[in-house]
């Protein structure tokens, strides 16, 4: 397990690598075999005003929302964005946000008519979803430094209309939980830019509060919320899996899950009462108790096996017919970095959703990426990182066709509106990123 370590923290140093690689050594990487040629319809594109694109896109109805990166002399700051996914135009843009702490801001959700996001700072920003202007500046907490302690740690929030939840890292002296809660009703939304102090109340405690760490984003389903913390003993030890009733604020359940370290960024799907949850491992549980019902542990390396472990950084996990796609943390340099067979090595993967069985993948062509397809009439689109735009047939794998014109980091999430696949493509000259809709 402690080489599994070794290997996730490796990969990751590939992937920025073999971003230097491609700029300055496209040549090297020709395929042994020739690839075929996937020509998209285009439906619009969009040049971005901001450089890369560091928050993961929102949408709601036909709109898609953003926090792009804007670069002025020698700072960088954000902005948000509202974009019509119809026809690719700007629907507003809100004010710019210079606070020296650059781009690195939380995921963006909506309540109501408000649009809510939260700086490195621990400031939670609020906007109007029908012009963008600021309503509301809020500090998770009584000082500077308090707000440091409370602010998102994972950079992911999320909302049931009447609150925000997010995982904080915390410290000792701060408050001692990390699952903690701001109601909605108690910012006072005319106060435009002044900033106001809310402190938010803890809703999972223990006796030892590094118990409560957790580092992977929750979710909530049915007025339930669901995370899962981080086990400090890995590869010994726990993480839990937690279910809060968000209307009693009382822990429904709590599951111990064994092996598993509780890293991946993005883990948890729930499908017809059923909560994947993707880690050192791969679990499917009832979401009413708890229940393992069945899972796949992968020993090693060297693998025996298909590798199935997620990317770290994983976006989310694509649910389709019973089937999951999502990728794994493999690279090109998996092979002589785990002593594994190539054959073993796949940077996407379709899993059953029922055996959580190995079906298909792809071999890694470059770095690692961790973003998920996007599965559309029973084809399997996906930008990946540095190796173009590759579609495939989603039940069995076999690849349709490659546009290598398109490229990214490969961490961003995509977005499928009705028959549009939406995605970023990336110029690595300028650092500016095109918004682009194809028809699938």
């Amino acid at each position: 397990m402690k080489k599994y370590l070794l290997f996730i923290l490796s990969s990751l140093l590939l992937t920025a690598c073999s971003s230097c690689d491609f700029l300055f050594n496209s040549g090297k990487r020709n395929s042994k075999e020739e690839e075929p040629v996937y020509m998209p319809n285009y439906a619009w594109k969009l040049e971005l005003d901001g450089m890369q694109i560091h928050s993961q896109a929102y949408t709601a109805d036909n709109y898609l929302y953003l926090l792009q990166n804007i670069e002025r002399e020698k700072e960088d700051g954000v902005q948000l964005i509202k974009i019509d996914m119809e026809t690719g135009a700007y629907v507003w843009k809100a004010d710019q946000i210079f606070d020296g702490h650059q781009w690195y801001s939380s995921n963006i959700v909506k309540a109501d008519n408000k649009l809510y996001f939260m700086r490195k700072n621990g400031i939670i920003y609020c906007y109007s979803d029908i012009d963008g202007t600021r309503l509301a500046r809020i500090q998770v907490g009584t000082t500077e430094q308090e707000a440091l302690h409370n602010r998102c740690k994972l950079e992911k929030i999320v909302t049931d209309g009447a609150a925000l939840y997010w995982g904080s890292a915390g410290e000792p002296g701060s408050i001692s939980a990390h699952l903690l809660k701001l109601d909605l009703d108690a910012i006072d939304y005319t106060q435009n830019g002044a900033i106001q102090i809310r402190v938010p109340r803890s809703l999972y405690t223990k006796a030892d509060w590094r118990q409560c760490i957790f580092w992977s984003a929750p979710i909530i389903d049915d007025n339930m919320l669901y995370f899962n913390t981080y086990n400090r003993d890995y590869p010994d030890g726990y993480s839990t899996l937690v279910a809060i009733d968000l209307q009693s604020e009382m822990v429904k359940w709590e599951k111990k899950l064994h092996g598993l370290q509780g890293v991946v960024h993005n883990p948890l799907l729930i499908q017809k009462n059923i909560i994947y949850i993707l880690d050192t491992s791969l679990l499917r549980i009832d979401k009413q108790n708890g229940d393992i019902l069945n899972r796949y542990d992968e020993i090693g390396p060297p693998f025996t096996q298909p590798m199935m472990i997620p990317a770290i950084s994983l976006c989310g996990i694509w649910y389709d017919n019973d089937r999951l796609y999502y990728t794994t943390v493999a690279s090109t340099e998996t092979p002589s970095q785990t002593g594994d067979s190539w054959e073993l090595v796949y940077s996407l993967v379709c899993i059953d959703a029922k055996t959580l069985k190995f079906l298909w993948g792809f071999h890694p062509v470059s770095g690692s990426s961790s973003t998920y397809p996007v599965v559309k009439d029973g084809k399997a689109y996906i930008v990946t990182h540095i190796d173009g735009l590759r579609v495939s047939d989603a039940k069995s794998g076999k690849l349709l066709g490659v546009d290598k014109s398109i490229i990214a980091w490969g961490d961003e999430a995509n977005v499928l509106y009705k028959d549009y696949f939406i995605f970023f493509n990336k110029n690595f000259k300028t650092n500016r990123a095109t918004l682009c809709a194809i028809r699938v």
